[in-house]
């Protein structure tokens, strides 16, 4: 059960076991979004990219430093310079830069999204 104090986001976890990557939604703590993002995306700094699905802008947070990784697991490509390494969060912000949580309607865009970049994520990696 939810409470004001959380923010739902949608999530693309890394499962190593299998080798895997699973979609979620997950929820932050409105009142410590940083220490929530850590624990979700296993890191202790992350980076935030905006992109643009159908229109509307998302945050995409993720490990900053996943490329320093042993083994890096690319997770989402967005283009050909954009490819995001490790687990990723996806949010909003808001007028002041808070980050805001999605609704279904847009969890259910951002993993459409994701599901048509990863036939594109490989085609690049092909081509490498």
């Amino acid at each position: 059960m939810t409470t004001e104090k959380q923010l739902k986001v949608f999530a693309l976890i890394h499962n190593a076991n299998r080798n895997t990557i699973s979609p979620c939604v997950k929820y932050l703590d409105s009142e410590n979004t940083l220490k929530s993002m850590y624990k979700i995306l296993n890191c202790d700094l992350v980076t935030c990219t905006e992109i643009e699905v159908a229109g509307k802008l998302f945050d995409v947070w993720s490990d900053d430093e996943a490329l320093l990784k042993d083994n890096p697991i690319p997770n989402l490509y967005v283009n050909d310079d954009l490819i995001i390494f490790g687990n990723v969060l996806f949010a909003k912000s808001g007028k002041n830069g808070e980050t805001l949580g999605l609704n279904p309607y847009e969890i259910q865009l951002l993993w459409k999204y994701a599901q048509n970049q990863f036939p594109k994520m490989q085609e690049y990696f092909g081509r490498l």
